[in-house]
């Protein structure tokens, strides 16, 4: 009989450090609580807070572009 072993846990976006140092005290107790806690089927990309982190870097980096254009 094999014993269960659970898979891997999804492997983090490569701006997940940038990501990391933007979050509050609180944010990051709530990272490592989902880690904890959903294992696995934690994935950060999914998160309410990755996508607005995202998208908010995204407007910024557009933003500096077009200020860089004129």
């Amino acid at each position: 009989m094999e014993r269960y072993t659970p898979p891997k846990p999804a492997p983090l976006p490569a701006d997940f450090d940038d990501f990391y140092a933007s979050l509050t005290p609180l944010e990051r107790d709530l990272h490592h609580l989902a880690i904890e806690k959903l294992q696995s089927s934690y994935v950060v990309q999914w998160t309410h807070m990755y996508r607005k982190w995202a998208k908010n870097k995204e407007a910024i980096s557009a933003t500096n572009a077009e200020k860089k254009g004129n």
